[in-house]
């Protein structure tokens, strides 16, 4: 056994540069796999981790035109919703919902505390639950309470980025008066993101959050609502709650029950799998051109290996005519091909586990950035390592095997006649 080995050894390093540049070729497709597929898993985890923390059983709606007419009113109105909807929608619908966030939007405006400002302050108007429907992780004070609702009180919760900028020296801000658009408000808490993933509203860490009557009173908007979001209970589908939850509205504002255009609304379960779906496709295209570079490698080896065999036919040959059996060319051939490829298919595959591991460590590892920027932290499966290996001593005795084949149907008069 052991001077078979040595032989095998012999063989390749006599062809040393044909065997480098044979085995490059699978240890190249092996790390573009290895690399590919760990910076897609990294991908991956990153996004769908980060909306994991969004919840994903909700409907986002508001209104919009009729398109027929109903009760003696024309079609081309325009449905406004307002804070009547969302007590009767909390009232009808409570054995569904888990809660309700009604939320306006003033713009984008200049924030300023003192000599510092920051311009790209988004004014929201909401409730306490807007912290639920994106979530939130309180760094000073409270979040909104129904007291500022009711009281329209001139309070505000601050996003992280307003909350450095205007108080760059890192002080607890709550109870300090912030001014925007010439209106003074008290900070009672600041807020991060925890999630950057979905921004419906925006970077989150721009916010400036206020009760949402004061929001309306502030900007002259009535009562009116520009959407709704609604989070139902586990065991309700949002998708199918659709019909149920504009049903509530319909009376009120006077919509047919078949005017299917008079409300938009959006499935927060839809968007997720959407994403899903999307990040499923790359991961299968991913694989698709990893293996493709594989299988090119291999493919290689087994074009070198018949090259091997016909610059050699005249020692198989000879061996044949001392009394070699054809099974130990056969098995010669082949240990040569399995050498060449699990040697060049273990060196890709831990540079590739190496470079993935450097991405990492750049990375620091973590799904989110101080800037809550979603990051790449790529990762491979025991499993998957393994199963490369498998798939490399399998692809080496098939890419062996054509070629050894070859070897052992010549014939030793043959092939001490070939030239």
């Amino acid at each position: 056994m052991f001077e078979f080995w040595l032989e095998v050894k012999q063989t390749i390093t006599r062809n040393k540069w044909r065997s480098i540049m044979t085995a490059f070729g699978v240890f190249w497709g092996l790390l573009m796999l290895m690399i590919l597929v760990g910076i897609g898993n990294g991908v991956n985890d990153g996004i769908m981790g980060a909306l994991t923390t969004v919840p994903s059983n909700s409907l986002i709606y508001g209104g919009s035109m009729t398109t027929m007419p109903y009760k003696g009113f024309g079609r081309d109105r325009f449905v406004q919703l307002d804070n009547e909807d969302v007590g009767i929608l909390e009232t009808r619908l409570e054995d569904y919902i888990s809660f309700v966030t009604p939320v306006n939007q003033a713009g984008s405006m200049a924030a300023s505390h003192g000599e510092h400002s920051y311009k790209g302050a988004t004014v929201i108007g909401s409730n306490a639950n807007y912290l639920k429907t994106f979530p939130q992780k309180m760094l000073f004070g409270r979040n909104l309470n129904e007291i500022d609702i009711r009281e329209r009180r001139k309070n505000c919760v601050i996003g992280n980025k307003v909350y450095k900028a205007l108080f760059p020296k890192g002080e607890n801000p709550c109870g300090e008066l912030v001014q925007v658009n010439g209106i003074y408000y008290t900070v009672v808490g600041v807020f991060e993101a925890l999630s950057s993933a979905v921004q419906i509203m925006g970077d989150d860490n721009e916010t400036f959050l206020l009760p949402i009557t004061t929001e309306q009173l502030c900007y002259n908007q009535g009562n009116s609502i520009a959407m709704i979001f609604v989070t139902f209970k586990d065991e309700y589908d949002a998708s199918k709650m659709k019909d149920m939850v504009f049903n509530v509205h319909r009376p009120r504002h006077y919509v047919h029950p078949d005017d299917k255009n008079a409300f938009w609304a959006f499935d927060l379960a839809e968007i997720i799998n959407m994403f899903r779906y999307l990040f499923l496709g790359i991961e299968v295209l991913l694989w698709i051109v990893g293996c493709g570079s594989l299988l090119a490698g291999l493919v290689g080896i087994s074009n070198i290996m018949l090259v091997t065999v016909k610059e050699r036919t005249q020692e198989i040959g000879i061996r044949r005519a001392l009394g070699a059996k054809p099974r130990t060319i056969l098995t010669q051939i082949l240990a040569e091909s399995l050498v060449l490829t699990t040697a060049a298919g273990m060196v890709g595959l831990m540079l590739g586990t190496w470079i993935l591991q450097i991405i990492s460590m750049v990375n620091g590892g973590n799904i989110n950035s101080e800037d809550n920027e979603i990051t790449i932290d790529p990762s491979l499966d025991f499993d998957l390592a393994i199963t490369a290996l498998i798939v490399i001593l399998i692809g080496g005795l098939l890419a062996g095997w054509m070629p050894a084949n070859r070897a052992m149907k010549i014939k030793a008069i043959d092939a001490l006649r070939d030239e």
